[in-house]
């Protein structure tokens, strides 16, 4: 077992300010909060909630120059993640990334070939998997007690953020600072579990609202997706920002019934026989048995502090990762498919066309009336734990 792995966070904003308070409470075991990088008026806001002895830098550059830490924690805008990882990789150290995995998928995947030939240790932050109604939907996928999957529905609109939200940092909402809105920030933690438990569709189909509830931004609040499977399933998705109350429902049909969660729960509503085959043997109106079950969940997810303990874990004790880093680009490449379908208005495959999507993005980057300040105020720092509830 090796030392305290010594921290290094780049970017103190709200994502990294809720990991330095991880670190300084004590919560994550083995590891030490060593050093932070930011903008000087960034840095001085922070300042009384570090403890004495972190290091302070205007850089991740300058930061990894010093050997400051062994391991560094990413939550900078979208952006700069995979350029920030490359460098960190390349300085010998360790890499938690927050989510997304950056905003073009060829410069993720040059992040991930230079964490191959690191050796390190590399994780995303995509803790949603922790929760145990999402645990335990997977395990009844990969158990196969729905049989084949046949369709699936996740209306996913409890994601609801203010102006204010918006309003916390000069990148956000904008195509040049953030490269995306809802599906980047947000639910990319939903299209994340979409590829966990199904895979990556082999097209989409989407409409977007721009703007739709928040008129301040540019970038997309509102997504309504359909996917199609080359097996034949098909998905269809809804998400926003901008409604209250929101909806968190996924519903999925199998060979062997349909399994609903809802508010936490999972009920499942199982067939008798497999429904292919009662398809096949029975004529009329005939309907297969079904039995009404309520499978339980139970246990409470860690989403504070989870994957940053098992990111530790693996670095100090050889553990196995929850999120290998890798996987971030599946999601990312969902997103960027459901931005390109929008844009065109036509079906777009996965992967996507990488260069017809920089081509589009780049384009509405030169169109837009934002821009990132530089220099602009910090910003309020938010409480992120609360997007956790």
């Amino acid at each position: 077992m090796t030392a305290n792995v010594r921290i290094g966070i780049v970017g103190m904003g709200n994502a990294g300010m809720m990991h330095a308070r991880e670190l300084v409470s004590g919560m994550v075991p083995g590891a030490v909060l060593a050093a932070v990088c930011d903008r000087p008026a960034r840095l001085a806001q922070v300042r009384p909630e570090l403890p004495a002895g972190v290091r302070e830098f205007d850089g991740h550059a300058a930061m990894l120059r010093a050997g400051a830490c062994d391991a560094v924690v990413i939550t900078t805008p979208h952006f700069q993640h995979p350029a920030v990882a490359v460098d960190a990789f390349a300085a010998g150290c360790h890499v938690f990334c927050e989510k997304p995995a950056g905003v073009r998928t060829r410069d993720v995947r040059r992040m991930n070939r230079a964490a191959a030939r690191s050796g390190k240790v590399f994780t995303m932050h995509f803790n949603r998997r922790l929760e145990p109604v999402w645990k335990k939907v997977a395990h009844v996928l990969t158990a196969g007690e729905l049989g084949a999957v046949q369709r699936v529905q996740w209306t996913s609109t409890d994601w609801f953020r203010t102006d204010g939200y918006y309003a916390s940092g000069g990148w956000r909402g904008t195509w040049a600072g953030e490269g995306g809105g809802l599906l980047l920030n947000q639910c990319i933690h939903v299209l994340d579990l979409w590829q966990h438990f199904f895979g990556l569709p082999r097209r989409v189909r989407a409409v977007c609202g721009f703007g739709k509830f928040h008129p301040g931004i540019e970038v997309e609040d509102e997504v309504t997706a359909v996917f199609e499977y080359g097996t034949g399933v098909t998905g269809v998705w809804i998400a926003g920002t901008g409604e209250a109350p929101g909806t968190n429902r996924l519903e999925i049909a199998g060979d062997r019934g349909r399994l609903v969660v809802e508010d936490r729960t999972i009920r499942f509503r199982r067939t008798a026989v497999s429904v292919a085959e009662f398809r096949r043997e029975h004529s009329g109106f005939a309907e297969p048995e079904c039995w009404e079950c309520e499978i339980p969940v139970s246990g409470q997810a860690d989403l504070a502090a989870g994957i940053m303990k098992n990111f530790i874990a693996a670095i100090r004790k050889d553990a196995p990762l929850l999120i290998p880093g890798e996987e971030g680009l599946r999601s990312l490449e969902m997103a960027n498919a459901i931005l390109l379908s929008a844009w065109t208005g036509d079906w777009a495959d996965l992967p996507p066309d990488e260069r017809r999507f920089e081509t589009e993005l780049n384009r509405r980057i030169a169109a837009a009336p934002h821009r990132p300040k530089r220099g602009a105020p910090a910003g309020r720092i938010l409480n992120l734990h609360d997007s956790f509830k």
